[in-house]
């Protein structure tokens, strides 16, 4: 126990850091940095195989990396916001029951920011993009018809769709806010990109503009670089960051002025 409560100081120290940056110098990439820390992550899932990995034991699990990205980013918003006096509160997975279309529905958003008593923005997290691959993708969407038709496979894109857009909505009519507060975090869309495919990182902003009803900048994607897989050995040279986390955190700092 004592090891894993230091494993998570350390975590929260690295947020406290990269809140500083954000805070402080505009000319370090956060994103860049962010990107190495969820690389670290990846490493850090496969410590049991590292560890315990031999001929006569075999090891196919690894911890999932999510939660602690989860937790990671929760925190740096609530040092950013330490940082600068800015009173938020961060929510990190709890649920409340808000009324949707009439009816209370029980909501539990990954990370909420909120600001006396009103909500910021919504924040759900991705370490990949994984089974929402058909929200970024027209491609996979087209191949999964495609399968279905065939009857190769009972799962249906379009459907899958909808439910990830109806969240989206019910997001924004729980906490009374719009639907542009409402943000997706996804590091790299390699998962979502095939091999010798000509699809650029726009085009997959483009579905996914078209998928959730929101717009580009509602999707904060750390890399453009479509074959980045942070679980494997990449170099700084492959990072390709964006600075749509940067953004985030400041257009949620403008929402918390204006409603002030």
């Amino acid at each position: 126990m004592d090891i894993k409560r230091r494993y998570y100081e350390i975590l929260d120290a690295r947020a406290r850091d990269l809140a500083d940056l954000l805070a402080g110098d505009p000319q370090t990439s956060v994103t860049a940095l962010l990107l190495d820390e969820i690389g670290a992550f990846y490493k850090t899932a496969k410590t049991e195989k590292a560890l315990f990995g031999s001929e006569g034991f075999e090891v196919a699990y690894h911890a999932p990396v999510t939660p602690d990205l989860e937790l990671l980013l929760a925190r740096i918003l609530l040092h950013y916001s330490d940082r600068k006096s800015l009173g938020w509160k961060i929510y990190l997975r709890r649920q409340t029951k808000q009324m949707v279309d009439g009816k209370a529905a029980v909501i539990a958003p990954d990370i909420r920011v909120e600001k006396d008593g009103r909500t910021l923005a919504i924040a759900e997290v991705k370490a990949k993009v994984g089974w929402m691959q058909p929200f970024f993708s027209s491609d996979r969407v087209a191949r999964d018809l495609e399968r279905r038709r065939a009857g190769k496979s009972d799962f249906d894109p379009e459907a899958d769709i909808a439910a990830c857009r109806r969240q989206i909505q019910k997001y924004a009519l729980g906490f009374n806010i719009e639907k542009e507060q409402v943000f997706m975090f996804i590091p790299t869309l390699s998962a979502a990109h095939r091999k010798k495919s000509a699809r650029t990182a726009a085009d997959y902003e483009a579905d996914f503009v078209k998928n959730s009803h929101l717009g580009s900048e509602n999707l904060i994607l750390l890399s453009r670089n479509l074959e980045l897989d942070l679980a494997r050995e990449y170099t700084a040279d492959d990072l390709h960051p964006t600075n749509r986390f940067e953004r985030f955190v400041k257009k949620v700092e403008a929402i918390g002025k204006q409603t002030s």
